[in-house]
């Protein structure tokens, strides 16, 4: 089966669905049906259309993939695998790789249990935080009276709400008594900030306060006062009726500016260079805070963070001003009115702290900032996230299972030439360094025995997850070395060394001085496998293949010539002509057993067998699993030592047997086997006990490997079919159980 999609990222937004296209290309040599699940999701989050793909041999056919991704489902990359299974065989399964990307959405909302609340002088109000989005809001709290008549307190400011869940806190409020009058209600507004995420919401809050003399008693009182108006007013004009003197005084007017006289009369009767006592004065008056952030687990500077200055009031934390740190970590807040305040700092991938280092407003200090001046070394560490590095290592061509050690140094801070991180590659290349301090500068290092060093510099930022590119390792070069004899042990010169690498062929000679046989290939590429093929005049040609692993130094190869013998050389392929690698070569008609095997790599299907004696006869047999195996004969004689004896192995086939009874278990002799591959149909009956076979039995033979379709109909009885998997060199059981019109199934006889 081959796999081909249509992309290898699928990006999203959450709430949505996104469809992945497959091209499926059958390349076995049966029908077969491909079903499609996605590891790593719920599968309730998935469907695809159709549900089963129908394909005959070395057909193309598509597969649409629908991933639903839930509201809530977390923002990021997230890896999934494809997974595409074969109803025939499951060695025929593919996997496809691809990357789901789903985009942030940030969502918060308030609720109020109970919204409206009833009582002299003091409320209690249960405030639940709804997060309904896809990524994590470190939110704050604050609650304030528009009317500033009232104290509001909550019992927690600071909350981190993870995608989908609540998280509640209580408020407080506490309001001045009121001694008459009707029910009044009094609005407490309650806000939830994310600014990292740019989201809020805003929930009103009402306490209905009671009076503590109700409205009868307050007639009562009011008729009371009537009265005793009416007998002030009646004495106090008995008392002038009967006053000596004239009245001789007067209130002089008022040089105060009334509080309900116009803007115009109140601007005219403030003095020159008045400020308001609210908002933020211009920098040249008003107070200032300044200082530097690093990061702590470097020391280097912190751009980019976020600096607040809160003034305390009876109402909470309010905020005056903010602002961002330079590239060198510097800030200055400026136009603060004089007084005290709590400095925040805070980053999307970092630890929100208080000046100086406190990680919640209880363990924070207050800043005092005075008129015209500006409050200098007001500086932080700030505490990033841990980071992580993930990424693969390519081994290159090698057949042993490679493992590499990765390291991560870092380049900055009190800790650095020392490894904060090491881990070793799994089975496939794969590898993550998880939990390095960040931010932060790391040079990784990749050690693998054979391979050279390698090493490679990455920054990360705080809580970033980074993906490194596959990193190739660079193995030295081997060596291939040895000595050639003749069958009487002694060294030969003269014999003539050839060998292939990248496609171009090196050859070289044993000498016949000095070291005499000795040969050598030096500075081979590894790892790699190599073929050499040693041949001299009045000796059999010797073939070996030597497999290199990274920068082995194979020095001690011992290489026999056989004289006055032969070699038979050839190639294995299929009905088609496709060369057959792996397959055993064994050579009959010797006194010893002399074997081989067929090339997989190159020329697949090649092989040679040298050093047999001449003259000579001698059988050749293939043998390849799921093959049925080939005897070629050979004849050598000493004018002709060398032959040709090339073979073709044709599949191996099966059979399938069986019974078939009624619903009384009955045999039913008669009835009519159709066995189909979807290509070719065959049929059979079913036959009364004859030789080894049962009543009721039949068979079909001479089936290639693979999995057929079995139908079994009868007069008087309903059609029965089945699934029958064969395979290569067996027989495969079928029994059935026929039952009678209208009648229930029934489980067939087991096969003995």
């Amino acid at each position: 089966m081959r796999v081909i999609p249509d992309s290898t990222s699928l990006r999203t937004a959450p709430g949505g669905q996104v469809e992945l296209s497959l091209e499926v290309v059958n390349t076995s040599p049966l029908i077969d049906g491909i079903t499609v699940r996605v590891i790593g999701l719920d599968p309730q989050q998935v469907s695809s259309r159709p549900p089963m793909l129908p394909l005959f041999p070395d057909a193309t056919g598509r597969l649409s993939l629908f991933i639903s991704v839930p509201p809530t489902f977390p923002a990021g990359r997230h890896p999934l695998t494809v997974e595409l299974s074969s109803s025939v065989d499951a060695a025929h399964n593919e996997q496809v790789d691809i990357d789901l990307v789903v985009e942030p959405r940030p969502h918060l909302s308030l609720q109020l249990k109970p919204a409206v609340r009833r009582g002299y002088r003091r409320g209690r109000f249960h405030v639940e935080c709804h997060n309904s989005g896809n990524v994590p809001l470190p939110t704050t709290l604050t609650a304030f009276d528009p009317d500033r008549l009232m104290r509001c307190r909550l019992s927690d400011e600071q909350l981190t709400i993870d995608p989908g869940a609540v998280a509640s806190t209580m408020l407080s409020v506490r309001a001045k008594r009121r001694i008459f009058g009707n029910d009044l209600n009094r609005p407490i507004t309650i806000q939830a900030d994310a600014p990292e995420l740019g989201v809020s919401a805003e929930s009103i809050a009402t306490l209905r306060q009671r009076p503590l003399i109700a409205r009868g008693m307050l007639t009562v009182v009011i008729l009371a006062c009537i009265i005793a108006g009416w007998a002030g007013a009646f004495l106090l004009g008995l008392t002038k009726v009967f006053a000596q003197d004239p009245l001789t005084k007067s209130a002089p007017a008022s040089f105060f500016v009334s509080a309900s006289a116009d803007q115009s009369l109140r601007a005219a009767s403030s003095p020159a260079g008045a400020l308001a006592k609210s908002g933020t004065l211009p920098p040249g008056v008003g107070a200032g805070i300044g200082g530097t952030v690093t990061a702590a687990s470097t020391g280097a500077a912190a751009g980019r963070i976020v600096v607040e200055a809160l003034r305390p009031s009876r109402h909470g934390l309010v905020l005056e001003a903010s602002a961002a740190t330079q590239a060198d970590g510097s800030y200055v807040l400026l136009g603060l009115l004089p007084g005290s305040y709590y400095v925040r700092f805070s980053a999307i991938g970092y630890r929100t702290s208080w000046y100086p280092t406190a990680t919640t407003q209880a363990g924070a200090k207050l800043v005092s900032a005075n008129a015209q001046l500006v409050t200098q070394n007001v500086n932080t560490n700030v505490v990033g996230l841990p980071a992580s590095i993930s990424g693969s290592v390519d081994p290159g061509d090698t057949l042993t299972r490679v493992r590499t050690v990765v390291t991560a140094v870092p380049l900055q801070g009190a800790a650095s030439s020392r490894p904060v991180a090491k881990v070793t590659t799994d089975k496939n290349g794969n590898y993550t360094l998880r939990n390095l301090p960040a931010p932060g500068v790391y040079e990784l290092g990749y050690t693998t025995p054979g391979y050279a060093p390698s090493t490679v510099v990455e920054r990360v930022d705080g809580g970033q997850a980074r993906s490194e590119p596959t990193v190739r390792l660079s193995a030295g070069s081997g060596t291939i070395a040895g000595v050639v004899s003749g069958d009487d042990g002694k060294p030969l010169g003269n014999v003539t060394v050839t060998t292939t690498q990248a496609g171009q062929q090196f050859q070289t000679a044993t000498p016949t001085l000095g070291e005499v046989g000795r040969f050598a290939f030096s500075g081979v590429p590894t790892p790699g496998t190599y073929v050499l093929t040693f041949s001299r005049a009045g000796f059999g040609a010797r073939t070996i293949v030597v497999d290199l692993g990274p920068g082995q130094q194979q020095q001690k190869l011992k290489v026999t010539l056989a004289s006055g013998t032969g070699t038979v050389s050839g190639r294995l392929t299929d009905a088609l002509g496709k060369g057959l690698g792996g397959a055993t070569v064994t050579v009959g008609g010797t006194t010893a057993p002399v074997s081989t095997t067929t090339l997989t790599d190159g020329e697949v299907g090649t092989y040679a067998v040298s050093g047999l004696p001449t003259p000579g006869t001698y059988t050749l047999t293939f043998a390849l699993p799921g093959y049925a195996p080939q005897t070629v004969p050979v004849n050598l004689t000493d004018a002709n030592p060398k032959a040709q004896a090339n073979a073709v192995l044709m599949p191996g086939v099966g059979s399938i047997a069986g019974r078939v009874v009624d619903d009384g278990g009955q045999p039913i002799i008669g009835a009519n086997v159709a066995v189909t591959d979807g290509k070719t149909v065959l049929k059979t009956v079913t036959v009364g006990a004859s030789g080894g076979t049962p009543a009721g039995g039949y068979e079909v033979d001479q089936l290639p490997p693979g999995t057929y379709t079995v139908t079994v109909t009868a007069d008087g009885h309903q059609q029965e079919t089945a699934l029958v998997p064969v395979l290569a060199a067996a027989s495969s059981c079928q029994n059935f159980a026929l039952p009678a019109p209208g009648g229930t199934p029934k489980d067939p006889p087991s096969c003995a």
